[in-house]
């Protein structure tokens, strides 16, 4: 009798002790008040958004960080559902059909996309969460960029798209800076963003989480930086070709013309440079065309008028190649 109390009060104690470490586990498992506010901390988040959606409530203190990307995805699904609603509505007020008819494609791309997400946090495919939540906060761009060219803007329309794209980046910076934690995108690119010399704002924008970025390693990323770079020379050279019949000063024209010209041929034997790891090759060549820039930007300073759009163009050029 007295070995069979003895079996019963050891059993019971491991139970006991067995719920105790359950508990412990999935507390230790929870995401922390800590870990959300620097969830929300982070640079390119929209902090208010953040602390807002995310304050302490009795679902949210269950979750764990899948279990958090979940309800931030279910989240911004809801929202997008909410603003079709509010964006069909127009097709009888606007003469701007067209656009309206395309944000309405885009959101119920969306729609899909998120439903896509879902499905692939559940069986961690980190990839697809990825590619489609980064397709719905690509979508509000491109919505907003047409809605802001109809008269009269809809600026509660665009204010409610920006909201999703930003609820979409909450997601995406769970994903890549908590779940996956691998990512360069987290830490790396916060310190490179983060130099003194290195203009935060253009770099954080650059490199914001998508399926290219967050696969990247470090010369994946400068590859990438180089190419992102070339492209808006061969933008911005279109522009200035422009200028030609229409200034009195075609000589700094055709100067700041045959720079750019010279900085696209920099940065392609940059890249060839990166690929044989002639890093003080490419130091030259990324260097050259940040004083092509600088230079090409003199020069447009003494122009009357003053040419400040294209300067402003080159800066962002300029900064691209610093970081």
């Amino acid at each position: 009798m007295v070995a069979y109390i003895k079996n019963n009060v050891f059993l019971v104690f491991m139970i006991v002790l067995l719920l105790v470490v359950s508990s412990y586990a999935r507390l230790s498992m929870m995401v922390t008040k800590g870990e959300i506010e620097s969830i929300c901390n982070k640079k390119d988040v929209d902090s208010t958004l953040c602390f807002e959606v995310l304050k302490p409530n009795p679902t949210i203190a269950k979750l764990d960080f899948t279990g958090l990307a979940n309800f931030m995805i279910n989240y911004t699904s809801r929202n997008v559902s909410d603003v079709l609603k509010e964006i069909k509505l127009y097709e009888g007020n606007t003469t701007d059909l067209q656009t309206i008819k395309l944000c309405e494609e885009m959101y119920n791309l969306s729609l899909i996309w998120d439903d896509h997400a879902l499905k692939a946090l559940g069986a961690k495919d980190y990839d697809n969460v990825n590619f489609n939540v980064g397709g719905t906060l690509g979508n509000m761009i491109t919505c907003n960029e047409e809605l802001s060219t109809m008269e009269p803007v809809p600026q509660s329309l665009i204010a409610k798209n920006t909201v999703i794209k930003n609820l979409s980046n909450i997601v995406l910076t769970i994903l890549e800076c908590f779940i996956r934690k691998g990512s360069i995108y987290c830490s790396e690119i916060e310190s490179i963003c983060n130099k003194k010399d290195v203009d935060s704002t253009l770099c954080f924008e650059v490199l914001k989480p998508n399926p290219t970025i967050t696969k990247l390693d470090f010369t994946g990323l400068a590859n990438f930086l180089i190419n992102y770079t070339s492209r808006n020379i061969s933008d911005v050279l279109k522009e200035i070709k422009l200028y030609e019949s229409n200034t009195t000063d075609l000589q700094t024209i055709k100067l700041c013309e045959e720079l750019y010209d010279l900085s696209l041929f920099s940065d392609d034997h940059a890249l060839i440079a990166l690929a044989a790891k002639n890093y003080d090759s490419v130091n030259f060549k990324v260097g050259g065309t940040l004083e092509n820039i600088v230079t090409c930007n003199e020069e447009l300073s003494t122009m009357k008028p003053v040419p400040q759009s294209l300067i402003a163009k080159n800066n962002v050029i300029k900064n691209l190649s610093g970081i």
